[in-house]
């Protein structure tokens, strides 16, 4: 009985570790669920160019009136079209109606930011850019560097060191320097990215430059 014990803890132990070797050649083994290691990619916004597929003219898919035809079905009514920008370095091509900016700048890029970006934004001659970038202004730097942007706001006077916009170097700034400072940062400047859209910040832009010359 005690030899029979041994015999069978052997062979079991055999077939366990005979088990464990590694499978031969290019037998990659047993794979249980192989769809979650190696699931098919979709695009869904892919362009359909089989023209025999159902989808190719068939509403509600495509149906864009002359447009380039994608995998996208008729949005219903009411949908806000998102807006249509240009890439900073020109890699993001945009239709005619909206050339705004897509920023793909680093944050490291702030010298040529300076060099490269124009504002995008037109004046208008209601003033209402201008209005709507004091707004925007007033919202998210005046804490930090007052109404007037002369670097007296209330979190600004905790911060320190926060600039006059009028004085030194500071009222020569391009716009293009003024806009990647307000997308990424500077210093203790935390990003405003998520929180302004580019045709937001280029609006404040707007604005700031106006206190850049003392005017409000």
């Amino acid at each position: 009985m005690f030899k029979t014990s041994y015999i069978t803890l052997f062979v079991a132990a055999s077939v366990l570790l005979a088990g464990c070797t590694g499978a031969s050649g290019d037998d990659p083994g047993v794979e249980y669920a192989p769809q979650m290691y190696h699931s098919v990619a979709y695009d869904p916004l892919s362009q359909v160019v089989d023209e025999t597929s159902p989808y190719y003219n068939s509403a509600p898919f495509n149906d864009y009136q002359g447009k380039k035809k994608i995998n996208l079905m008729t949005p219903v009514e009411g949908v806000v079209a998102r807006q249509n920008y240009v890439g900073a370095t020109q890699s993001v091509l945009p239709s005619e109606d909206q050339p705004l900016l897509i920023y793909e700048l680093h944050k490291d890029s702030l010298d040529m930011a300076a060099r490269i970006l124009k504002n995008p934004v037109a004046l208008d001659s209601a003033g209402k850019v201008i209005e709507q970038g004091k707004h925007l202004y007033l919202g998210f730097c005046a804490p930090c560097h007052g109404v007037n942007g002369q670097g007296d706001g209330k979190v600004g006077e905790q911060y320190k060191g926060v600039p006059n916009y009028s004085v030194g170097r500071y009222k020569t700034l391009s716009e293009g320097h003024i806009f990647h400072v307000i997308t990424h940062g500077k210093g203790r400047m935390w990003p405003h990215k998520s929180q302004l859209s580019p045709e937001e910040r280029w609006k404040v832009v707007h604005y700031v430059q106006k206190l850049q010359k003392g005017e409000s």
